[in-house]
């Protein structure tokens, strides 16, 4: 047996003030590659948990604290993984709960589920009174919103920058004076969400890079290093405004076919994504 997993990319959250009584709240796509890929074995036993110990062995995986949500997709996978092997189908919202994952953000979850372009609608703080990083909070995952196919190939790059996790993560939470949610919002809902429904990749890149000077997605970037900065200023001048996934160091932006993504490869590097509009899933 094998499980395909995915990786994916966190597009920004919406609010982290909780004036309105939630909190959080993001969107994200899932991409086919990188992934982690786990199958039969003896290479390892994780222990985890609430998880079954079963042996198993990783066939394909990808770093950590680049901003490809690596964390929620090794424990959802493995976890996947190992209630299957004893004949137990979890599904991605009760494996969270067990590895305590979706405590800031849904995309992760609901992208090893569904796959596609998510939406979730944050936690009420009736359940979470303030905003803090996953590693630092307990709730369960939050309602999906909005779950579609994407309709784009995805730019992916990882310059040289920074690892931002642990305490310099809650940190950024903690200090976070944020800008210019109410425009972030209308942004997010009136040209974003709508122009990926539509197929308008001009209105979505638009979107894309407004997006990157408003709320807690300004405070991301401004952390990145310069090299990832600059390389960000670069492609929009060439008409693809690109956006920090989580806190980086990764960066994207999304193209019309593959032919458009290797012209981009072949300036600045990086790699190209196919939408993951399956999620994650389990074979012979």
């Amino acid at each position: 047996m094998r499980l395909i997993g995915l990786s994916r990319i966190h597009i920004t959250l919406f609010d982290l003030e909780g004036k309105y009584g939630r909190i959080d709240g993001g969107m994200g796509v899932a991409l086919s590659n990188p992934k982690i890929v786990i199958a039969d074995g003896n290479c390892l036993s994780p222990n985890i948990e609430g998880i079954p110990n079963v042996p198993l062995c990783i066939e394909e995986n990808y770093g950590e604290h680049i901003g490809l949500g690596h964390t929620t997709q090794y424990l959802l996978s493995i976890s996947k993984f190992a209630f299957a092997k004893n004949g137990i189908n979890k599904s991605s919202i009760e494996l969270a709960k067990i590895v305590k994952r979706g405590t800031t953000s849904g995309i992760g979850v609901y992208a090893f589920e569904y796959g596609g372009f998510i939406v979730d609608g944050g936690h009420s703080t009736k359940v979470k009174k303030e905003a803090l990083p996953s590693d630092f909070s307990v709730a369960p995952p939050p309602p999906l919103i909005l779950r579609k196919d994407f309709p784009w190939y995805i730019y992916v790059n990882i310059p040289e920058g920074k690892r931002i996790f642990g305490k310099d993560e809650l940190m950024a939470f903690k200090n976070a004076k944020l800008e210019g949610i109410d425009i972030l919002s209308r942004i997010i809902l009136m040209e974003f969400i709508p122009s990926v429904i539509e197929k308008d990749l001009e209105g979505a890149l638009d979107a894309l890079g407004r997006i990157q000077n408003l709320g807690f997605k300004k405070i991301e970037v401004s952390l990145q290093s310069e090299k990832v900065r600059k390389l960000m200023k670069e492609l929009e001048k060439i008409g693809f405004p690109a956006g920090v996934s989580s806190f980086g160091p990764t960066i994207f932006t999304f193209v019309n076919s593959i032919r458009e993504g290797e012209e981009l490869i072949s300036r600045f590097g990086g790699f190209i994504a196919e939408p993951n509009n399956r999620g994650a899933y389990l074979s012979p």
